[in-house]
């Protein structure tokens, strides 16, 4: 699978709040952020369209 890196930015607020979040997971704040926008398309049913081929 081929991966690619993109950047975002975000308030002082939402990366405080990904930082705590972060280390009570013990996950860094980048790969938290890609596992909840994963979840959030996966919700709004962008995923599952996008490997039936729609």
């Amino acid at each position: 699978m081929k991966t690619v890196q993109i950047r975002i930015t975000v308030s002082k607020e939402i990366d405080r709040l990904l930082e705590e979040v972060g280390k009570k997971l013990g996950k860094k704040k980048s790969m938290l952020a890609r596992e909840l926008m994963e979840q959030r398309m996966y919700e709004l049913n962008l995923i599952q369209k996008e490997f039936k081929g729609e």
